[in-house]
């Protein structure tokens, strides 16, 4: 907001491919020698692209804890408490900008062309702001190359957890009601069209950030009857769950934990009719491998895996075991997944860890390695390895916490082709509680979870007043890393992968933690990608 527009570099030309979201910044302030001083102007867009285009205006947000205390190391905007932007709010043509004196503003522009076909070549976006007369007072023109060719079709798995429950919070609606499930669409939809395509489906309430001995609203899919031979299921929410999904183009679906997070010592909450009463059955005061629990976990498994496999998309899901298992619970985990793993044989069972004993001792033969732990397992030459970031992971790697620069998100895009990754996975896409799920907060107040995790961490979308996502530049950038990947995908197709590594690493080797901290690296490499593209297609 205090940076000084004259410290900017300017960019008036792009190029991408015919199928991928471009995305720039108008940038305006003014100065004044008046003492209260502002100039109300409306901004308007002359292009044969116009519609394809959405406007945005990038609002800064509060943040108390950018990074954590004496952080010793910088690739951080600034470490100190400030107003960061990050906010998007879609812009009325018919709303105000205000040039405000010394105040460095933003618009965000979007040329959605992920569905164009037909759109290509040479373009002019004219951005302009005009007075209340109607006079132009400040212009510019973009040029857009579309190039005619597409981002590659291989798309890397990626899953961020979806909190159903922090919108029933949130929006004061019943948890799984038709209320609840048009806005979790909402959220969906915005989560799928920036890269999301494999979903947290909660066939049990998740027991993801929960206080020991609390529990969180109940989001189990999957209504249990318990009778006196056994139990019975109905499968009514999750069907209308998986169709819901299947609509707005889900690959994936991600089931939930059968046991806690950190350890696998207990049960999940598991609700169930008992005598025509609601109650809960397992939750925290049941051990993880109790005689109990596991009678019942295993024939809920068996009779789920049927169910999957008659609605035809078994094959489309994968499994946990318990969330960032450490070396001090690997019998606990052991045993956990032992009880149960000879049911889900044939199928990808996995969970985020640091440690690569549960690789070596075969515990976990599909390891989600933290990025900043990542050295030991890419040693083990590991298949469709996946990795992970959260809050922990702070220091040189690649994340997208509000403070840090967007080039240090969009980074990971180089990452993700150089080592082959399968599948990457983050925790929060929506988690509008304080740590460990106590209550819920104002993620537009506190952007940091309560002091949970450094801003950001949490939460990609900001919950809007009707019921809808508003994005978070942090979403729009992580995207354009996927959208990088593709390019360089592509590229492969069209030459090889050493070739396209050779582009990437002109400027020096590449790894989790080190590579270019500057702003003009990875755009003036998606401009080198993407004329390669356009040269080898062109003689095709």
């Amino acid at each position: 907001m205090d940076d000084n527009i004259q410290d900017k570099k300017q960019y008036t030309s792009f190029s991408c491919l015919l199928n991928e979201k471009l995305n720039f910044q108008i940038a305006y302030t003014m100065t004044s020698d008046t003492l209260k001083d502002k100039s109300p102007c409306y901004f308007h867009i002359k292009s044969e692209l116009k519609e394809f285009i959405r406007v945005y205006k990038v609002e800064s947000v509060a943040v108390r804890l950018p990074v954590y205390h004496n952080l010793p190391t910088d690739n951080y905007q600034r470490k100190v408490p400030h107003c960061y932007p990050d906010l998007l709010c879609p812009y009325d043509k018919k709303d105000n900008v205000y040039f405000v004196p010394d105040l460095l503003q933003s618009l965000f522009i979007e040329v959605d062309l992920s569905n164009n076909t037909c759109f290509y070549g040479d373009y002019v976006i004219k951005c302009y702001f005009t007075d209340n007369d109607g006079n132009t007072v400040a212009s510019t023109n973009v040029s857009v190359n579309i190039i005619n060719s597409m981002l590659s079709d291989k798309r890397i798995t990626f899953t961020q957890w979806f909190h159903g429950d922090c919108l029933a919070s949130y929006y004061a609606v019943k948890p799984l009601s038709k209320k609840h499930f048009a806005i979790m669409k909402n959220f969906l939809k915005t989560a799928y069209e920036y890269g999301i395509n494999a979903i947290l489906t909660p066939v049990l309430t998740p027991p993801l950030d929960t206080k020991i001995g609390g529990e969180r609203p109940t989001m189990q899919l999957v209504d249990i009857t318990k009778t006196s031979s056994g139990y019975e299921y109905s499968y009514d929410l999750l069907d209308k769950w998986i169709d819901m999904c299947n609509e707005i183009g889900f690959e994936y679906f991600e089931i939930s934990h059968f046991f806690t997070q950190w350890g696998a010592k207990h049960a999940p909450k598991v609700v169930a009719y008992v005598n025509g009463r609601k109650k809960r059955i397992f939750g925290w005061e049941t051990d993880a491998t109790s005689d109990e629990y596991i009678s019942f976990l295993r024939d809920f498994i068996s009779n789920l895996l049927v169910y999957l496999k008659n609605k035809g998309v078994d094959k489309r899901c994968f499994f946990h075991i318990s969330d960032e298992p450490n070396e001090k619970n690997i019998e606990g985990y052991r045993n956990a997944r032992n009880s149960i793993i000879d049911l889900l044989d044939g199928y990808l069972v996995t969970d985020a860890l640091s440690s690569i004993e549960f690789y070596k001792q075969g515990i976990v033969t599909s390891p989600i390695p933290a990025t900043d732990k990542i050295e030991p397992f890419l040693k083990q030459n590991i298949d469709n390895l996946w990795i992970y970031y959260c809050c922990g992971q702070f220091i040189d790697v690649s994340n997208r916490f509000i403070a840090m620069p967007s080039q240090r998100n969009r980074i990971i895009g180089t990452q993700l082709y150089k080592y082959r990754i399968s599948g990457f996975l983050q925790w929060g896409y929506n988690f509008y509680y304080n740590q460990y799920s106590r209550k819920l907060v104002n993620p537009f107040l506190i952007t940091d979870g309560d002091f949970f995790a450094p801003a950001g961490d949490a939460y990609s979308v900001y919950p809007g007043h009707d019921g809808k996502p508003l994005k978070s530049l942090r979403l729009v950038v992580f995207n354009e890393a996927l959208q990088d990947l593709r390019a360089f995908l592509k590229l492969e197709s069209l030459t090889s992968y050493e070739h396209v590594m050779k582009i990437i690493e002109s400027n020096g080797k590449i790894s989790f933690s080190k590579f270019p901290e500057d702003i003009e690296y990875i755009i003036n490499l998606r401009e080198r990608v993407n004329k390669e593209i356009d040269k080898l297609t062109e003689k095709k």
